[in-house]
């Protein structure tokens, strides 16, 4: 058969591939010659390209250029979780879903995000004194963490509010603790320890005034020092007050307000106060004794005096306070009601 000229030569229809039963001329020969011609298919061409051959080393190709994409057709390059270690596979990724290939982590400039959450750490996140922002509404620790700093302060600015829920909050310091602003403690149990030389109030400091028993107007009243330092009760009748055992503290103070409801002057009603089950723990000075309605333990060589009752529609002031496991008391009578 005669040698065609290109141009005389059928050209692949539409409908048509290059595929391995393609075959093209090439000329293979010593750098020098003499060259023969040989054909190959384009499947071999295209393996030679990119692989080369076991005998004169083939080309391989040093580079690779152009206007198109890369594509590798390999189902295990698509199935390889490539190492970001630089090493394993050297950032090169190939798209599972097309064999697309790429360079780098595509960190730098992920396209719509990159999804940290699917990102296990192998060592420490170093940011490099930059800021992380934007943060979702949570941020948990395994057990121990941490946030900490070896150089300056931290701060947690917040424009609404900051919320710590635990079972136990800890601040610990070697100097001082500052708070700007106003403190709410509620609890339904409030206790705490303040140490130190001394305690500095500056403004007002008062506590709320607490009703003993509202339901209760005579017989025997239990009064717990825990409920607060400032107590009332309204009495028509002579009354028992107790105080619940343990609760008075060495130091602590007690003020109550006793209130007779009647109408009348003259309808004074007695009052007791005992510690427990002990009548002897509160002791009252002997200038009681003059005053209306004193009663109780007499005059004795340990100086006991008695305590005043209340006379009609009159308040009594007492205070109380707790020093060598007795309770000390005093009294100021005969306020009007109002």
């Amino acid at each position: 058969m005669a040698n065609k000229k290109i141009s005389q030569l059928v050209g692949i229809g539409t409908g048509s591939t290059v595929s391995g039963t393609f075959l093209l001329p090439v000329g293979a020969g010593s750098s020098t010659g003499p060259y023969t011609t040989n054909k190959i298919t384009t499947s071999e061409l295209a393996s030679y390209i990119f692989t080369g051959d076991s005998g004169g080393g083939g080309f391989p190709a040093t580079n690779l250029s152009g206007q198109k994409d890369v594509y590798f057709n390999n189902p295990n390059w698509q199935d390889t979780t490539s190492a970001a270690d630089g090493t394993n596979y050297a950032y090169v990724m190939v798209k599972a879903a097309n064999g697309l290939l790429t360079t780098g982590s595509g960190i730098a400039r992920p396209v719509g995000g990159d999804n940290l959450g699917n990102h296990t750490a192998t060592t420490t996140l170093n940011m490099q004194d930059e800021n992380i922002g934007n943060v979702g509404a949570e941020i948990s620790f395994e057990d121990g963490g941490n946030i900490g700093s070896t150089v300056g302060g931290i701060t947690i600015d917040h424009g609404t509010k900051l919320s710590l829920t635990a079972p136990e909050v800890e601040l610990t310091a070697t100097t001082e603790i500052d708070i700007n602003g106003s403190v709410n403690a509620r609890s339904a149990n409030f206790e705490g320890t303040i140490t130190g030389n001394s305690l500095e109030v500056r403004g007002a400091s008062y506590h709320n005034v607490t009703d003993i028993n509202a339901s209760a107007s005579a017989g025997s009243i239990n009064v717990d020092w825990t409920n607060g330092n400032i107590q009332h009760q309204d009495i028509n009748a002579d009354t028992t007050f107790t105080f619940t055992a343990g609760t008075p503290n060495p130091g602590q103070t007690l003020t109550m307000s006793v209130k007779n409801t009647q109408a009348s002057f003259n309808n004074f009603r007695t009052v007791l106060f005992k510690s427990g089950s002990s009548t002897d723990k509160v002791l009252w000075s002997q200038q009681n004794d003059s005053l209306p309605h004193a009663q109780g333990t007499a005059v004795s060589s340990a100086g006991a005096g008695k305590c005043p009752g209340v006379s009609g529609s009159r308040t009594n002031v007492y205070t109380f306070i707790v020093m060598d496991e007795k309770i000390f008391a005093s009294v100021v009578t005969g306020y009007g009601n109002v």
